[in-house]
């Protein structure tokens, strides 16, 4: 279903109340997610990026969420598969960088006989 009509806007009132119920919830929750808490509070998901008032408040979630997620997949909690999907969504890769070179990063020459 399509979006219909303007997004809402939400006054310095709301947001602080918002704001206060994140918070609560994020110091209630094992495991915060952000749909989890716009989903409960009736919030669009999009709602709370589009407004700056929200980003301290998101990356306090993040942040949490991030350090359970890999103290929970290090001592074998979780599924470390469902770790490794959701710490990629939050930014980590799993890549390995291989560069050579020396530490001026300059190229090695090699002298071959």
């Amino acid at each position: 279903m399509a979006k219909v009509g303007r997004p809402r806007k939400y006054n310095n009132e709301e947001i602080e109340e918002i704001i206060d119920k994140f918070n609560k919830y994020i110091n209630d929750s094992d495991l915060p997610i952000v749909s989890e808490f716009a989903y409960t509070n009736n919030i669009l998901r999009e709602s709370l990026y589009d407004y700056k008032e929200f980003s301290t408040v998101l990356k306090k979630c993040t942040s949490k969420k991030e350090a359970q997620l890999e103290k929970l997949a290090a001592f074998n909690v979780i599924n470390a598969s469902m770790a490794i999907f959701s710490l990629k969504q939050l930014g980590w890769t799993d890549k390995q960088d291989l560069s050579i070179g020396n530490k001026e990063d300059k190229p090695l020459k090699v002298k071959w006989e």
